[in-house]
Parts: C-alpha cells; sequence; structure tokens
C-alpha cells in the first residue's frame, strides 16, 4: 500500500532539485546584502532599511526544507490517488450512456478536484478578499468548462476555434470589470492547474481515452488547457457582482509578517490552520470517489485501500507545504521584493533577478520535464526535449521580467495579453493541431507551486513598496507565465514544420537533379536534318 523506498527517494530527489534553486538564490541574497552592501542600500520611503532578518531567514530555511519534503510527499500520494481516481472515473463514465450522468459527475469531480488545488490556496490568500468566495468560484469555472472539454473532444471538434472564441469572450468582458480585478482573473486561470488539478486532468483524460474508440492523438493534449479558461470567466463574474453591489477590492492589501521572533509559535498557528482547510478540500474528494466506486464500479478492495491511502499521503504532503508557505516562503519573498524596490537602480536589478527565479522555477518544475518528453515522443523527435526547456525556461524569465518592468512603469496588463493572444491565436491556424493543444495546456503545467509561493509574492512586494496599486501591478505574474508558453511551443511548431518541408523540398530537389544526369537529351537539329 505505501510505495517503497526507491520511489520515495525518487520524489524526494524531484522535490529537492525543485525547490533548492530558488532557496540557494534567496540565501545567497542575504549574504550578499548583509555582509557586502551599506546596510542603507535598501532604505524606503521616510528613510525606513529594509532588509531579510535573521528570524526570516531561519524561517525560510526550515520552510525550504519542509516544502521539499511537502511537496515529495504530496507527488508520491497524488500519483497513487488523485491519478487513479482521474483514470477510474474517466473510464467509467465513457461507458455510460446516460449523458446528463456523465456531465453532472463530470461537473462535480471538477468543482472539488479544484478546491483542493495548493496553488488556488495561495493566491486565494494573497486577493485580500474573502478566499472560499474565489476558491468555490473558480471552482464551478473549472467544472463547467472540464464538461466543455470532454463534449469537446466526444465531438471532436476544434480546439483552436474553442480556444479563440472562449478567449475572445474573456476580452470581450473585461472592459465591464474594475481595471484592478483584470490581473487577478488572468492569474487565477494559471494557479488552477496546479499538482491537484493536472494529475487528476491527465487521469481523467486518459482514462477517457482508453475506452473511447477512434481516439486521435490531439484529443490527448487540451483538457487542461481549457479548465484553465474556466476561472478566468469565473472571476470576471466576482468582480462584475462586486461592481454591481458597490464592493471592489480592498483599499489596504494584506502585508506579509514582519516580525517572525517567535517563528515556532508562529509555525504551530500556521500548521493548525492549514490542517483544517486542507482537511475541507481533500475529504470531499474522497468521499465522492468512495461513493461513486461503492455505487457504480465496486474496485477491488485493495485498490480502494490503496487510493487511501495515497489520499492520507498527499494530506500530509499539502499541510507540510502549504504551511512552509504561509510561514516562511511568502514573507521572504515579499521582503526580497521590497528590498529591490526601495531606490530606482535597483528597480532594474530586481527585473534581472525576477527572471532568474523565472529561468529557475521552470528548470526545476517536474511537470515541465514531464510536459517536454511527451513533446519529443509525439513529434517522433522533431522537437528535442532538451531545446523545448531550455526555450521554455527562458520564456518564463522574460515574463518574470515583464511583469517587474510593467510594475516598474506602471502599464496595464492588457498592453501584455492581448497582443500575445492574438500572436498565439494566429499560430494556432498555422501550426498542427496538436501543437496548439500541447501549447496551451504547457501554459498551466509551467506556472507550477514556485511561481504561485514565490515569484508572486516577489513581484508584489516590489509593487507595495513603491506605494502603487499591487493589484494592478503586483498580480499579473501568473497570467504572464502562462502564456509565454503557448506562443513559444506554437512557434517551435512552427519552426518544425518550416523545416520538414524545406527538407522535403530539397529531397525533392536531390532526386531530380540526380536523375538528371540520366536523361539522354537530344539534339534536335540533327535529329531532323537526318530524318529529312
Amino acid at each position: 500500500m505505501i510505495p517503497g523506498g526507491k520511489v520515495w527517494l525518487d520524489k524526494l530527489k524531484e522535490a529537492l532539485i525543485s525547490a533548492s534553486p530558488i532557496a540557494l538564490a534567496v540565501l545567497v541574497f542575504f549574504l550578499v546584502t548583509r555582509f557586502l552592501l551599506p546596510q542603507d542600500t535598501f532604505s524606503g520611503p521616510g528613510g525606513v532599511p529594509y532588509s531579510i532578518s535573521n528570524d526570516q531567514i531561519v524561517s525560510f530555511s526550515v520552510a525550504a526544507g519542509m516544502i521539499i519534503l511537502g511537496m515529495a510527499l504530496f507527488n508520491l500520494g497524488t500519483e497513487q490517488s488523485m491519478t487513479e481516481i482521474g483514470l477510474i472515473i474517466g473510464g467509467s463514465l465513457v461507458k455510460k450512456n446516460k449523458f446528463f450522468f456523465v456531465i453532472a459527475m463530470t461537473f462535480i469531480i471538477g468543482v472539488l478536484v479544484t478546491i483542493a488545488e495548493p496553488d488556488l490556496s495561495v493566491l486565494s490568500g494573497q486577493v485580500g478578499i474573502d478566499s472560499q468566495i474565489i476558491i468555490w468560484s473558480i471552482g464551478v469555472g473549472v467544472g463547467l468548462f472540464l464538461v466543455v472539454g470532454v463534449i469537446r473532444t466526444t465531438l471532436h471538434q476544434s480546439l483552436n476555434v474553442m480556444f479563440l472564441a472562449f478567449y475572445g469572450l474573456c476580452f470581450a468582458l473585461i472592459y465591464f470589470i474594475d481595471p484592478r480585478f483584470l490581473p487577478i482573473c488572468f492569474d487565477s486561470g494559471g494557479v488552477t492547474t496546479g499538482p491537484v488539478t493536472v494529475p487528476f486532468l491527465l487521469g481523467f483524460g486518459l482514462g477517457m481515452a482508453a475506452n473511447r474508440n477512434g481516439k486521435n492523438s490531439e484529443d490527448s493534449f487540451g483538457l487542461t488547457a481549457l479548465c484553465s479558461i474556466g476561472p478566468i470567466i469565473a472571476v470576471i463574474v466576482i468582480s462584475l457582482i462586486l461592481k454591481s453591489t458597490g464592493r471592489g477590492l480592498p483599499d489596504a492589501y494584506p502585508q506579509g509578517s514582519e516580525s517572525l521572533s517567535s517563528i515556532w509559535e508562529a509555525l504551530g498557528g500556521s500548521s493548525l490552520r492549514t490542517m483544517g482547510s486542507v482537511a475541507l478540500s481533500v475529504v470531499p474528494i474522497l468521499g465522492f470517489f468512495i461513493v461513486y466506486e461503492l455505487i457504480f464500479i465496486r474496485i477491488p478492495g485493495k485498490d480502494l485501500l490503496r487510493i487511501v491511502v495515497g489520499m492520507l499521503i498527499t494530506y500530509v504532503g499539502l499541510v507540510f507545504f502549504l504551511t512552509a508557505v504561509e510561514w516562511g516562503f511568502l514573507p521572504v519573498a515579499q521582503t526580497v521584493g521590497q528590498m529591490l524596490g526601495t531606490s530606482v537602480p535597483m528597480h532594474y536589478v530586481a527585473i534581472g533577478i525576477g527572471a532568474l527565479f523565472g529561468v529557475f522555477g521552470v528548470l526545476a518544475e517536474p511537470a515541465v520535464h514531464v510536459l517536454v518528453a511527451q513533446m519529443e515522443q509525439v513529434s517522433d523527435g522533431a522537437v528535442k526535449k532538451g531545446h523545448v526547456l531550455l526555450i521554455l525556461a527562458l520564456a518564463n524569465g522574460v515574463a518574470v521580467a515583464l511583469s517587474v518592468l510593467r510594475s516598474h512603469f506602471r502599464f496595464g496588463l492588457e498592453y501584455y495579453i492581448i497582443p500575445g493572444y492574438i500572436i498565439a491565436f494566429v499560430l494556432s491556424f498555422l501550426v498542427p493541431k496538436i501543437y496548439t493543444a500541447m501549447a496551451f495546456d504547457s501554459g498551466g503545467v509551467a506556472s507550477g507551486p514556485m511561481t504561485s509561493t514565490f515569484v508572486l509574492p516577489f513581484c508584489i512586494g516590489f509593487t507595495l513598496i513603491q506605494g502603487e496599486d499591487v493589484y494592478m501591478y503586483g498580480f499579473g505574474l501568473v497570467a504572464m507565465v502562462a502564456m509565454m508558453p503557448i506562443i513559444v511551443i506554437q512557434a517551435l511548431g512552427l519552426q518544425s514544420q518550416i523545416k520538414t518541408r524545406m527538407a522535403l523540398a530539397y529531397a525533392r530537389k536531390r532526386i531530380v537533379e540526380e536523375n538528371d544526369d540520366q536523361i539522354i537529351h537530344f539534339d534536335m537539329t540533327a535529329f531532323m536534318e537526318e530524318g529529312l
């Protein structure tokens, strides 16, 4: 029931690789700013100095260890529980001939999986309004678009046309909402396709595909990308409702913890809160599956026990992960951003450091490595996984750098995302459909745990210290991280297609030239003279 030592060590290694680059970068930043730079380098408004305290760096170091342990346990438990639940339910539903039953079950499980997403919990805790409103509204959005995705794959509808229609709807609606909500709307689409949702969606899609006749290759991708549209529309609806009631985002953004002298007391309080919230997220999924299994499936008791044990491991991992984020990572990330936002020369340093954090986030994300390996396999080696990984990392670094730049010069997110998605949609009609599906899925994968737990708070802290509207200029980073892979992956697909066509044209030319030497050329003049 409990995975063996080798599997556990592999997951621990993946988690270590995922979290250690950013942790080491912060430790180096702390040492440089503490011992090599003058103490007044990071003086904010009124001459107040900003720095990472000794207590903060201690709590950050402990939190880094907790995040590594939590991610390892979470990934281990998810493979044994969430992915298996997705496979079983997906395979079961596709065999049902009752349309409305399939739709209802798909919607319910989509909602339940989304509310268990740790990245969503992290984002909703930073927004500053009731987190349950955000979480449940986004859950409904994901559930609805999971239904849309199932209908699409059943009817084999064009994925890029659906993307164009639904994103067009999003861009039409954003002109009716408070501009401060816009970055949060698009950020929500990125964080919902995280470590809980993606394994379930992959398992759900594979389960349906394995039991459906006539499946084509692009139906294996795109479900995750469609589900990321639902949260955008859900938060737009929230903003319209709040606007109609005269409410909106609060004026004061919730600050990070300023004093961490009682770090163990703070850790205990954070742990108790997290244990309760995670239980409320995980228990409904397990309860739904057990009821569904007893009524419709009846899998062997050994398999059911294995899934239950996996969910328990997932629960423990989530508690460790989210406790460490709230207690140690978020405050330090925000402090680093504040330090680099204290003076104009440091603003440009912040752009470079933000880009570095972005590169580390992608190179260290285990789900990205899985994605690029699948891309190489599907493209029959035309797209090399090492090349794709490098391009994704650089694209993510550029996305973070552009977000910090936007915060510095104070302009709206729409100046990035509207041209960016126009480029993405144009490319979607120029490349094979499989590249479009992989590209949109890769956006959700790239915006993983490190983005929402560290890079986003970093950008928020940078904005906060300058006295700017943090909702307008601090959020939006996850949206950029989710958008850039859509462009670059399709660009790689276009490059691959052009290279293939050039190779075929060259091959045809070679064939003609080689056969040209074997053609007998007649002197028509002499032939005609002899004939006469």
